[in-house]
């Protein structure tokens, strides 16, 4: 969920690793052995001329005289027409193409010769007579297949699909027939396991359903997965339709294509991971590069009376049954998403939700109360009571005649001696007490101001401003084309064309905008640190310093988790919705940053009594977070990116959670926002430099990120990549973020100091200034919205530039 681009590139991975054990020797076994029970070769050991010769002739079969019955009454109504239209003709040759082979010499050619040399009539009148004196031998093979019960999960053993396969293939039985014996297959299945009684009696309805072309049976299987394309490139969801399985009726219905006859069976959609019965070796791979061990994800549409372990007894009773040998498809798990109808909000959501709109009653009444004040403020400065000559209105203005004159006015007549001089008596609105200045915190009027505010206090850095909010959009890019592959029907080519173009980098690397933060963070703190130090000389209150930081982050991000964990899952309807997840993934910055920030007064105290001493310790943290993950690096065998790079038989799945989200990894760019916030604090940002001095740093910090973005290029590519010793590797993990860190902090000291040009000009312009305020919540809350989005899709969307272009504006 944190990593989808990792999961893609070990995808790809896997395509790879298997082509070459396709052909390798154990394959070729182990499909030899498959070969010989497949559903042809076990169906070929059938032979209906044996079960005739040695099944006795009796008519206790109920099935030989439901046979019997049935051909006699069809044997008569033919006899009556086939003579007499050219439809008779028509399915005499039919049924004496296709049915011959039951005849009592069981050849095929020798029916087929006799119904080109004799009349039709009497070709059609043998094949009946042949076809009346084998009742009894369909009729023991059918309950030769029926009868025997036992097996895994009391499904039917004695059930061969090979020899229903074989018959509809080899055009010796009536293609209803075998559907009528498979369906009776299903019956046995069905009944022969411990499902609750429920159950059994919809799954049986459905079937008899389904022989009965009822419009709501056909539901259940159109709504089911099929085998799709694109097999080769590891497609292996199976999503089937969501829709249809919970709609009321389909198109045909409305049309009148399609009828009902029967009550329909109330349908629930399920997801169930079919597990195949896959070589050691290609399930070894499958797990190391997908973390699936070969299963099949598919949407079937069910009874809504089965619980999972019903369905799972069921689903397990006919997969037994497939003739693979002593290798089982099984199912496990079977999870049942629960549709928006049928929703129902836990305690601990009620609770939340209680808890939000107590906090929008505060909004409200907190901004109805701002506008009171605030419109009750202006009209008493705007209709002052007119007074005599001398007094003073309420905005302190001096009256004369019942006219309110300018102030330079009263001057001027003050030094002509025309005005009194009176103290005026000041009239003040009542201040709100305690409990209004409560509210007013919660105004939506008060709070949009200051946010929407494009003014800053002296001495801020504007650049920041330009710099959060393009990094923070550059973080919302990189994830809108992570966690929108995943829900994509051609995720693999459309990823593998993707990052095969240099320009790609630009958004696969999205990954270094974490680091801009670090800088960010940690130049902020030095810098304002120092600041206040230098106020009050020396003295901070450190539980301050810390708690403010603790209350300024913590609320939102209370909030946001528990909108996770309770009303997020109740967002999402569909074959994707999962089961409700504690872990805030993306909040791992959150962590490093606020270890970082614990850590800080170690790196800027020294700084501000002896620069000496601050450097040094300065220097000391930075080499141990650059030599730190360049060893972790080495000894683990780390990649160079989270898709790849690096050694060829690097260990890709450990990347993410050794390198990536450990603060000891990742401390370099904040150390180096701590060291330029101190050089801005000593400088007061004014810097004269050359301009050659000047072209030269921008030149190394431009070449410096240029590295760091694009110098993995043809060691991630899916195509042919170059492979990196691990010694380079570890070089790379060591010096990447914090050479990107030092990039950033020179752009924002060439801004800061008056060095930037039209840069600056750029970042510090004054509509960054709002959006940078909401950085923190957008970063927050931009996972959740995908989430939703992508995971109510119910199909798959084949992905193209166009498309993510238009999902990412």
């Amino acid at each position: 969920m944190i990593n989808p681009l990792g999961n893609l590139q070990r995808k790809l991975e896997a395509q790879k690793a298997i082509q070459p054990f396709l052909s390798s020797k154990p394959f070729l076994e182990w499909t030899s052995q498959l070969s010989k029970q497949s559903l042809l070769k076990r169906a070929n050991q059938v032979d209906l001329r044996k079960l005739n010769d040695t099944a006795p002739v009796t008519d206790s079969n109920p099935i030989n005289t439901f046979l019997q019955n049935i051909l006699g009454q069809f044997t008569n109504t033919s006899q009556n027409n086939t003579s007499s239209n050219g439809v008779g003709n028509a399915f005499q040759n039919l049924f004496n193409g296709v049915l011959g082979s039951l005849s009592a010499g069981g050849d095929q050619a020798k029916a087929s010769n006799g119904s080109q040399n004799g009349s039709p009539a009497g070709s059609f009148g043998n094949f009946l007579q042949n076809i009346t004196q084998n009742t009894n031998g369909i009729g023991n093979l059918i309950t030769s297949m029926l009868g025997a019960s036992g097996g895994k999960g009391g499904a039917t053993s004695g059930m061969n699909l090979g020899n229903i396969l074989q018959l509809l293939s080899g055009g010796n039985v009536d293609p209803s027939t075998i559907g009528n014996i498979l369906m009776s297959f299903l019956n046995g299945a069905v009944q022969g396991t411990n499902a609750s009684t429920a159950c059994q009696g919809d799954f049986i309805k459905v079937i008899k359903g389904l022989q009965n072309m009822e419009a709501w049976a056909l539901k259940f299987l159109d709504a089911s997965a099929k085998i799709p394309t694109d097999l080769l490139n590891l497609n292996l969801n199976w999503y089937g339709s969501y829709d249809e399985c919970y709609s009321d009726s389909t198109f045909l219905e409305s049309f009148g294509i399609l009828h009902n006859t029967q009550t329909p069976v109330k349908g629930q959609y399920c997801n169930t991971n079919l597990n195949l019965p896959l070589p050691p070796e290609v399930k070894g791979i499958l797990t190391v590069a997908l973390q699936n061990s070969g299963f099949i994800k598919a949407g079937i549409c069910f009874p809504k009376s089965c619980s999972t372990d019903d369905l799972l007894q069921i689903v397990n009773a006919f997969l037994y049954n497939i003739p693979l040998g002593d290798n089982k498809v099984t199912a496990w798990p079977i999870t049942c998403p629960v549709p928006a109808e049928e929703d129902t909000l836990e305690t601990d959501t009620i609770v939340v939700v209680i808890i939000l709109a107590i906090f929008l009653v505060i909004i409200l009444e907190g901004t109805l109360y701002d506008v009171i004040i605030t419109i009750r403020s202006k009209r008493n400065k705007e209709n002052g009571k007119p007074v005599e000559n001398g007094e003073v209105a309420e905005n302190g203005k001096p009256i004369e005649n019942g006219n309110t004159f300018p102030e330079n006015s009263y001057k001027l007549r003050a030094e002509n001696g025309n005005v009194q001089h009176i103290e005026p008596e000041k009239k003040h609105l009542q201040k709100p007490g305690i409990f209004g200045r409560l509210v007013l915190c919660f105004s939506a009027y008060t709070n949009g101001k200051k946010i929407l505010g494009t003014s800053q206090p002296k001495g801020s850095l504007t650049a920041v401003n330009g710099i959060r909010f393009l990094s923070m959009s550059w973080v919302i890019l990189g994830h809108t084309l992570a966690f929108v592959l995943g829900s994509t029907s051609n995720m693999l080519q459309y990823y593998n064309k993707f990052v095969n173009r240099a320009a790609s980098e630009a958004i696969v690397n999205a990954l270094f905008s974490v680091d801009t933060f670090f800088v960010l963070s940690g130049l902020l703190t030095s810098y304002l640190l120092l600041k206040q130090m230098k106020k009050s000389k020396g003295w901070i209150n450190w539980g301050l310093f810390y708690f403010h930081r603790y209350w300024r982050l913590t609320p939102v991000y209370m909030i946001v988790i528990g909108m996770y964990v309770t009303i997020y899952p109740h967002l999402i309807f569909g074959p994707k919705r999962g089961k409700p997840d504690e872990c805030l993934g993306w909040s791992w910055y959150l962590n490093n940053d606020m270890q970082f920030y614990i850590l800080s007064p170690l790196l800027i105290v020294p700084f501000f009594f002896n620069q000496i001493v601050g450097i040094i310790v300065s220097v000391c943290f930075l080499l141990a977070a650059t030599i730190t993950p360049g060893v972790l690096s080495y000894v683990k065998n780390l990649p160079a990116h989270t898709i790849g790079g690096g050694p060829k038989d690097a260990d890709r799945a450990a990347y993410f959670e050794d390198y990536y989200i450990v603060p000891y990894c990742r401390m370099g760019p904040y150390i180096c926002g701590v060291i330029t916030g101190y050089i801005l604090y000593r400088t007061k940002c004014k810097c004269r430099m050359n301009i050659f001095v000047n072209l030269l740093g921008w030149a190394v910090a431009t070449a410096m990120a240029c590295g760091c973005l694009y110098g993995l290029h043809n060691t991630i590519r899916p195509d042919n990549p170059v492979y990196l010793s691990k010694e380079v590797t570890a070089l790379y993990n060591g010096v990447s973020r914090t050479a990107w860190g030092a990039a950033v902090c020179w752009v924002i000291f060439a801004c800061s100091t008056g060095n930037g040009g039209f840069i600056n000009t750029l970042l510090s312009w004054k509509a960054f200034v709002p959006l940078s305020r909401l950085t923190y919540c957008a970063y927050l809350v931009h996972p959740l919205v995908m989430y939703v989005y992508y995971y109510n899709w119910n199909f798959p969307l084949y992905m193209t530039d166009l498309d993510f272009v238009s999902i990412e504006i």
